[in-house]
């Protein structure tokens, strides 16, 4: 019987060769537990890959054997993968749900992984706040277990919910300590995803030409493992968009979009290629444009039930609606509501939406 972790650790390094021994093994009449185990490694790569309908499909199977093999932590550990895919699809509630009920029944280091899925998709999700104290958690209990391939995934969720949160130096202090969790480990898309990692540090500080050159080697890393990342074009987009550039930004997103949903990737993702590319036809002047995309990525998010992103593409609607030189209507209020809302859900926009609806009440002599 193969050990779990080593075939679900390949699986996030080397997915091409996760899914040829998965498949070795599935042709040898495996017993429940060992056939959970693979389903389950190529389920990760298929949701890696952005497909996510049949990883979904290959999940459910995973846990249908991992309960006849009557093994509770197989159990718990196929539902976090299940938990996390199905809100990486966009099915956040039902994500969330899964998630909770393979947190709270699992102890130790089991807990701990648990935890850091559902970080993952609270994170996904803008709720910084609630991933911050799963991850505390779970990096407490993974230290506790010995489990430090774990805890190293931890730390780097971790660092990037910091550098959201402009918190730059509790995220360098994480990222270091991964990356000598990790080092010279063979764990190829977890060190591609450290390199990437080193672009957001660079972006934080302000290096830009350093940003690009990092987010340059991620991308060849990631092409070498046949894995796309619709990430790693988020962040280009946004220090493109540092840069100046935004027509190139603009580019960028669009073709994102349109190469992601070819694959039929995930939806979470799509989402904010489409919020990425607003942003970016805002900044370029393009106003129309801005708020085809917008709306897009509004109607999306409400549909995940992504509060915080969807209260920032509708701000972006706004602006475009302003830029194109629409003063009356409705958009005085919808811009005073969603810079309330902004505040509230403490979005980084909050500031500039009070700006924008101060300025269309003045325009109305208020």
């Amino acid at each position: 019987m193969p050990d779990p972790d080593s075939l679900l650790t390949l699986a996030l390094n080397r997915p091409a060769d996760a899914l040829a021994q998965a498949e070795r093994l599935l042709t040898g009449r495996p017993d429940p537990h060992s056939a959970s185990v693979a389903h389950q490694a190529r389920a990760i790569v298929l949701r890696d890959t952005g497909r996510t309908r049949e990883a979904i499909a290959e999940l459910r199977r995973a846990l249908r054997l991992a309960q006849a093999a009557r093994v509770p932590e197989r159990v718990l550990d196929v539902q976090g993968t299940l938990g996390l895919t199905l809100g990486l699809s966009g099915r956040t509630a039902a994500g969330l749900a899964v998630l909770d009920a393979a947190a709270t029944g699992s102890a130790g280091r089991h807990a701990g992984r648990a935890l850091t899925r559902r970080a993952m998709l609270l994170a996904v999700l803008g709720r910084h706040a609630d991933a911050l104290v799963d991850l505390r958690r779970a990096i407490a209990l993974l230290r506790r277990g010995g489990d430090t391939e774990w805890e190293a995934r931890s730390r780097t969720h971790r660092f990037l919910v910091y550098a959201a949160l402009g918190q730059a130096a509790r995220a360098d202090r994480d990222l270091a300590v991964a990356e000598r969790q990790l080092a010279a480990s063979g764990r190829e898309m977890e060190s591609a995803t450290l390199v990437h990692n080193r672009a957001d540090v660079a972006f934080q500080a302000g290096d830009l030409p350093a940003a690009l050159g990092f987010l340059d080697q991620a991308a060849a890393r990631y092409a070498a493992l046949g894995v796309p990342m619709p990430q790693l074009d988020l962040d280009r987009c946004a220090v493109l968009l540092a840069a100046g550039l935004a027509t190139e930004a603009l580019a960028e997103a669009d073709e994102a979009v349109a190469r992601y949903a070819r694959l039929g990737g995930q939806k979470i993702r799509t989402a904010e290629l489409l919020f990425a590319a607003a942003g970016a036809a805002q900044a370029a002047g393009r106003h129309e444009a801005a708020a085809r995309r917008a709306t897009a990525a509004r109607d999306l998010f409400r549909a995940q039930h992504r509060e915080w992103w969807q209260a920032r593409a509708t701000f972006v609607l706004v602006q475009a609606r302003y830029g194109a030189g629409e003063r009356g209507g409705r958009l005085p209020a919808q811009a005073s509501r969603i810079a309330d809302r902004l505040a509230a859900l403490g979005a980084e926009e909050a500031l500039a939406a009070h700006l924008l609806a101060g300025r269309l009440a003045a325009a109305r002599g208020r």
